[in-house]
């Protein structure tokens, strides 16, 4: 309660350029994250009309400073590499290339030994290891768990199923041997 209302007040004080007290506007915050930051939080009813539209506001504010500090980056990045060589950039661009090609392989291995363990699917990503060897170790481990917790608990009932006399081939042989 008490964190809301202080953003309030700073909201007011960033939009009038001037501290409650007097003196130089507030340097503005590295924004830190908040899960409540883009979707209505559970909370926000409780607000109040004057609120919502400065929490509105506030989330409007952010987005538009997320935006320039994106467009920011880019440029300092433009500027970076405009001094560069063209052996620079290429460089930089075959290492970028380097490092993603490691990550699918890395990927593509932990697929295959899962195939071949007949791993579900969805938990090759949890493989872990750098070598094949590493991988298939992690794939047994992982499916010694996955066995223990997909046995039954219940024995089959052995009365249960197919019996042992044959299937009568008409009507009259079912009504003969019902009454045998």
């Amino acid at each position: 309660m008490h964190r809301k209302w202080w953003n309030l007040i700073r909201i007011r004080t960033i939009e009038t350029g001037a501290e409650p007290g007097g003196g130089e506007p507030p340097q503005p915050e590295p924004p830190q994250s908040d899960p409540q930051a883009n979707t209505g939080g559970e909370g926000d009813e409780k607000l109040g009309e004057h609120g919502m539209t400065a929490l509105k506001n506030e989330r409007r504010a952010n987005k538009s400073l997320r935006e320039q500090l994106a467009a920011a980056n880019a440029r300092i990045k433009e500027f970076e590499d405009r001094d560069k060589t063209d052996a620079e950039k290429a460089s930089e661009r075959i290492a970028s290339l380097e490092k993603s090609n490691t990550g699918n392989a890395a990927k593509a291995l932990r697929y295959e030994v899962a195939v071949d363990k007949q791993l579900p699917k969805v938990l090759a990503e949890r493989l872990q290891g750098s070598t094949r060897e590493e991988l298939e170790a992690d794939a047994d481990s992982l499916l010694k768990l996955v066995n223990v917790q997909n046995k039954p608990n219940v024995k089959p009932d052995p009365s249960q199923g197919k019996g042992g006399d044959p299937k009568p081939n008409s009507l009259s042989e079912a009504i003969s041997a019902y009454y045998k």
